[in-house]
């Protein structure tokens, strides 16, 4: 209970009462229905290009796809089913991976084509971003900056050079994950709504900015393949 009202101390100072109140309905949101309040970071490429990596000595960064991840940590290795791969595989997604030696010990995925977010949906940031996702960073090598570090080498492997800027949702009620997204820009954050209802139905409102960068938010229709989708706009 001490740890989670630091943390929120913490949110306040990085992030303003926004990022409060939006950890606060999502937690009552959940309790009573399928909707949820999403945080997204939106990282213009202008800033990304000033940022320094800070990889610890002896790690380095490269960018692989699906079938190329190379020697996992089992920790890394049990994150990454075989759909999810799959999917990766179809998408076209990229894998920015961070390695000790030769082991992958962190990773974070990157994908601009509309790509599967949680429970049944699915989200895209537009033209002008790259969408990361799934990150993760090994028990054994958390507390040394490695996703920090994988979303700088991102943004100077993948997204600069597309001229695109970098992008990707928080749970409202993740605290943790918010505090991480803040280290790489407290700044850049909007907010949305989203809330499934019935069978394909859904809504979302969407803060301005989010709306101006063409956040894309759908929903998968019922027994349909992962490419039959019924679209949901951010209004």
């Amino acid at each position: 209970m001490l740890k989670r009202a630091k943390s929120l101390v913490r949110l306040l100072r990085l992030l303003g009462p926004l990022a409060v109140i939006g950890f606060a309905a999502d937690k009552l949101l959940q309790r009573v229905s399928k909707a949820r309040v999403l945080f997204v970071a939106l990282r213009e490429p202008e800033m990304l290009a000033g940022l320094d990596p800070q990889l610890p000595a002896g790690f380095t960064g490269e960018v692989r796809r699906a079938d190329q991840l190379g020697k996992l940590a089992p920790a890394c290795a049990a994150t990454l089913s075989a759909d999810f791969l799959s999917e990766a595989r179809s998408n076209g997604a990229e894998c920015v991976v961070i390695l000790d030696g030769d082991t992958v010990v962190s990773f974070v995925w990157h994908s601009d084509a509309l790509t599967w977010a949680y429970d049944d949906i699915w989200i895209g940031l537009g033209p002008n971003y790259l969408y990361g996702y799934n990150s993760f960073t090994a028990p054994s090598h958390r507390g040394r900056g490695l996703n920090y570090s994988g979303v700088v080498i991102s943004a100077h492997k993948l997204a600069i050079p597309r001229g695109k800027g970098d992008a990707g949702y928080v749970m409202g009620s993740n605290v943790e994950a918010l505090l991480a997204h803040s280290r790489v820009s407290p700044k850049n954050f909007g907010i949305v709504w989203v809330w499934p209802h019935g069978e394909q139905g859904l809504r979302t409102f969407a803060s301005r900015r989010l709306r101006a960068a063409g956040l894309q938010l759908v929903r998968k229709a019922q027994n349909a393949s992962l490419t039959t989708l019924k679209a949901g706009s951010p209004t």
